[in-house]
């Protein structure tokens, strides 16, 4: 199965919010389109900004998890601030969406032993932030980068007694809305061929960021979100009944 997921927050470098307004529209067309369901990790600003849409999205049955209270790295907070923010995360869901998440994702892929402790004792059943075999984690963030996240499990696997970690699938390049940028489909197809020897599953995710132009992004000017969507578009209809919610990879 191919796990799909969204992390969904304020648009990059303007930290505003057209990647929910406008972006956020042209994946739900395009998962209406093929009938498939998927995950959205969600910061709570957005949640507390948009909440009947969100709610909205979640009647479809799609699956809402947490993406931190705002997209802050995890690692760079205190053990308080880090509790604190998980409260109040799980009081928004309860206020604004009747709900409590399942599943977490760090900002930046900011997961560490004290946050995934915090997770199990709020009942979390999966953390799904760790990007093993990938090396945009040091292009990106060189001063995080850490060789044993890089070579840390890329199946799922039981974390803490009643945890699960979902890894993103990467191969050098992690299964990102990158890759459905810049390759042409066939290099696309081949790319997860090889996700698809490697791994049990495959994860894969996006930002709602990625389907708006971002004029002050060289990545969007270098690789329009036009390609990233006909990409995905078409990969959809390719992998036809594969997808699925991460919550029921657990």
């Amino acid at each position: 199965m191919i796990g799909i997921s969204f992390d969904i927050e304020p648009d990059l470098h303007t930290s505003k919010y057209k990647g929910i307004t406008d972006g956020l529209k042209t994946i739900i067309k395009i998962l209406d389109k093929h009938r498939i369901k998927a995950t959205f990790f969600i910061t709570c600003d957005v949640i507390e900004k948009y909440p009947k849409l969100l709610l909205t999205i979640k009647k479809e049955g799609h699956e809402l998890a947490l993406h931190g209270y705002i997209h802050k790295r995890f690692d760079s907070i205190t053990l308080r601030e880090k509790e604190t923010q998980i409260q109040k995360s799980i009081l928004c869901f309860q206020k604004h969406l009747q709900d409590i998440p399942k599943g977490f994702r760090a900002p930046q892929h900011s997961i560490n032993k004290e946050t995934l402790n915090l997770l199990e004792k709020y009942q979390f059943k999966y953390d799904s932030s760790c990007t093993p075999l990938n090396l945009l984690q040091f292009i990106f963030f060189p001063a995080k980068f850490k060789i044993k996240d890089f070579f840390s499990p890329i199946n799922k696997y039981k974390i803490r007694k009643n945890l699960y970690e979902l890894p993103i699938s990467s191969f050098i390049i992690p299964a990102v809305s990158l890759v459905f940028r810049a390759f042409p489909f066939f290099l696309l197809k081949t790319y997860f061929f090889v996700l698809k020897i490697l791994n049990k599953d495959i994860i894969i995710y996006f930002h709602s960021w990625d389907f708006i132009d971002l004029p002050k992004s060289r990545i969007s000017r270098l690789f329009p979100k036009e390609k990233l969507i006909n990409n995905f578009d078409k990969f959809l209809k390719y992998n036809k009944n594969k997808f699925s919610r991460l919550i029921d990879l657990i």
